[in-house]
């Protein structure tokens, strides 16, 4: 699938602050890109919740992983 920088970006930012749409994240982890590097941050977000295991049964994973996902929007935002 293609998607640019920028939608990957407002992806994880949506999922991490709940203002998604509902399948937006569901489509994300499930469908590969395109673009070797946004396919590498896809597949890092996939792998977020086993590095950074969750502390309630309802959240996708630790405040560390959390951090993580939104250092990855930073960097697709600044261009990094």
């Amino acid at each position: 699938m293609k998607r640019t920088s920028e939608e990957v970006a407002n992806t994880i930012d949506g999922f991490i602050n709940g203002t998604g749409r509902q399948w937006d994240w569901d489509g994300f982890t499930s469908i590969r890109i395109d673009d070797p590097e946004l396919e590498a941050i896809r597949q890092k977000c996939v792998a977020i919740p086993a590095e950074f295991p969750p502390s309630t049964k309802t959240a996708y994973c630790g405040d560390a992983g959390l951090q993580v996902m939104r250092d990855l929007v930073k960097g697709l935002r600044s261009g990094s």
